[in-house]
């Protein structure tokens, strides 16, 4: 199904204080839109609201030309992936994560990436799919979280800062992963040359101004592949408890 997410005159009030007004923008397949802006401008309650994990308290957001409630919340969550930039409530191992989520009803017969292959993508070996997520790294955590949130094939995927914590050759490698992944995807970054590596919209906050960039021609930063990863063990918990958020799919 195509998802078109329409966002009209959105408003984040946070103890009386308006942090976000009058946010406005279409996202159409395909689309990436990247929120740039300084910390406390508001780009995670914007994902957050657009996710339906949080209230807005004015203007709307659409699917469809349906709220969350007419959607469906569990499928508006199905649909929209939220990858979150801290993990610290995270329990168990990324691989009890992924097969957690994909038991919810709004996941049965969808088709899905190959999760080896994107890890492979991504520079990671299988074998940390099986290690607590406190074992990893912050840019193997934010990895991980991506190859997990692009192979469960959300129609519209929310990264909020992504590559903060990847190197250089990391954060190219997760730029192209997301570029091809087939998503629509709204991207929080500080990052200031991301949004011309990428290619996409920006929309400036506090302002909600939007402008086009093209992606910049640019040379891999590393010829070099990485090492074929073991196989990836199927064995996993049953225990539902690395998903969060009662239920949604805010997984990561």
């Amino acid at each position: 199904m195509d998802v078109h997410l329409q966002v009209r005159g959105l408003r984040r009030v946070i103890d009386s204080r308006v942090i976000l007004a009058d946010i406005t923008f279409d996202l159409a397949p395909g689309d990436i839109l990247f929120l740039r802006g300084p910390s406390g401008v508001g780009k995670s309650l914007l994902l957050r609201a657009v996710a339906a994990l949080d209230p807005i308290q004015g203007g709307s957001v659409r699917c469809n030309n349906q709220t969350p409630s007419e959607f469906g919340v569990p499928d508006w969550r199905s649909q929209i992936t939220y990858v979150s930039q801290s993990r610290v409530n995270l329990t168990g191992t990324p691989a009890e994560l992924y097969f957690s989520a994909q038991k919810f009803a709004a996941q049965r017969g969808r088709q899905r990436g190959d999760l080896p292959d994107i890890l492979f993508q991504l520079g990671l070996e299988q074998l940390l799919l099986n290690r607590k997520w406190g074992e990893l790294s912050g840019g193997q955590a934010q990895r991980v979280s991506i190859a997990i949130a692009t192979a469960l094939k959300p129609a519209i995927l929310l990264l909020d800062e992504p590559t903060s914590a990847c190197d250089l050759e990391s954060t190219r490698r997760v730029e192209e992963v997301v570029r091809e992944c087939g998503s629509a995807v709204i991207w929080a970054t500080h990052d200031q040359e991301q949004p011309r590596r990428v290619g996409g919209k920006i929309l400036d906050l506090p302002f909600g101004t939007i402008s086009t960039v093209q992606v910049e021609d640019q040379t891999n930063p590393s010829e070099a592949e990485p090492s074929t990863p073991p196989p990836i063990s199927t064995h996993h918990s049953s225990s539902p408890g690395a998903v969060h958020d009662s239920g949604s799919q805010k997984l990561l």
